[in-house]
């Protein structure tokens, strides 16, 4: 129960093509599993054995995994958004590619995840101390990690927020129609200007002259 939303297999992030819900709930399988073993070691009156299963670097390895995995996925959603918005919309490739996540910007959203983590480390810098008041700490752990997660849920909220204005102009974008023009209009200056010349209103270069000779040799009506 001190785990609260964070343990509710039904709850759902809003976007579930980022996977959250997945990694919080293998996080949070974990975290039983270790505290079985303490309950094991307590069982059986190994103190030592107990608090090894659920001390500090438990729990931060717990999270660092979760958040870098967190990371990851919210990256990849971000890039493969963005390629299906190109392909969608042929956007140039050579344009595309500095759009999607690079890899500064994946190290900046771990570094922003894994510091969503906070009010775990806080507590668990606090440290568990021996005795009765040992569980109510791992107790006071649980709630920190839940809300850790609900602050990583945020931050993975705002990127793809974020993300979504490009994405959508991505998707959007049509090739410029200026080349088109600018072709038509080269094509129909040097059409007016041929027959200007084969018509004898304009002076013919010599370099004309085999195709003037071949133009008016065809069978005209």
């Amino acid at each position: 129960p001190y785990l609260g939303r964070l343990a509710d297999a039904v709850r759902e992030f809003e976007d579930p093509a980022v996977g959250l819900d997945a990694i919080r709930l293998m996080m949070v399988s974990d975290l039983f599993e270790r505290t079985q073993s303490a309950r094991g070691f307590l069982l059986t009156g190994d103190q030592g054995g107990a608090r090894a299963a659920l001390d500090k670097g438990a729990w931060l390895d717990l999270w660092k995994r979760a958040a870098r995995q967190a990371a990851l996925q919210t990256s990849d959603t971000i890039q493969s958004r963005l390629v299906a918005a190109g392909k969608h919309s042929r956007y140039p490739a050579r344009k595309l590619s500095p759009l999607v996540p690079s890899i500064e910007a994946r190290a900046i959203l771990l570094a922003k995840l894994d510091a969503a983590g906070i009010p775990l480390e806080t507590r668990v810098a606090k440290g568990f101390p021996s005795g009765p008041g040992w569980w109510d700490s791992v107790r006071q752990a649980a709630v920190a990690l839940e809300d850790s997660w609900e602050d990583l849920e945020a931050v993975v909220r705002v990127e793809l927020a974020e993300a979504r204005p490009l994405i959508l102009r991505v998707e959007g974008w049509r090739p410029s129609p200026a080349p088109w023009y600018l072709a038509l209009g080269a094509g129909l200056t040097l059409t007016t200007w041929l027959g200007l010349v084969l018509g004898g209103y304009l002076p013919r270069p010599s370099w004309l002259d085999g195709f003037n000779d071949w133009f008016w040799s065809l069978p005209w009506p």
